[in-house]
């Protein structure tokens, strides 16, 4: 098991962590997250997402892998954020298609 999945395994979704915490534990600058919240790439938990501050947003603790993704791909790649939000965006497609075709192998060899 790769380190990334071990982490998505421990960071359940039923954890949540605050803006602050999320960049603490990622290594991204708050307005990054925030910028990033703005493209989609992170997006609050339902209910702190309509709250008039962002520094009441709370995320799903797995959004620190994602945020930990991010700052190496920023930082080997120099990439700005709207080509940050687009590398990975099409990153987590990537790994949803490979989830898809294993569960389908799985079924073909039943």
């Amino acid at each position: 098991m790769s380190t990334d999945r071990y982490e998505q395994t421990l960071l359940t979704e039923q954890l949540e962590v605050a803006l602050e915490e999320l960049a603490r534990a990622s290594g991204l600058m708050p307005q990054e997250i925030v910028e990033l919240v703005e493209y989609g790439v992170f997006q609050p938990v339902a209910g702190s997402a309509e709250a008039a501050s962002m520094s009441t947003w709370r995320f799903s603790a797995r959004t620190i892998t994602l945020g930990r993704r991010a700052r190496r791909l920023k930082a080997d790649f120099d990439l700005n954020l709207s080509g940050l939000a687009l590398a990975l965006t099409y990153l987590e497609r990537i790994e949803e298609l490979e989830a898809e075709l294993e569960r389908l192998r799985c079924q073909m060899l039943d």
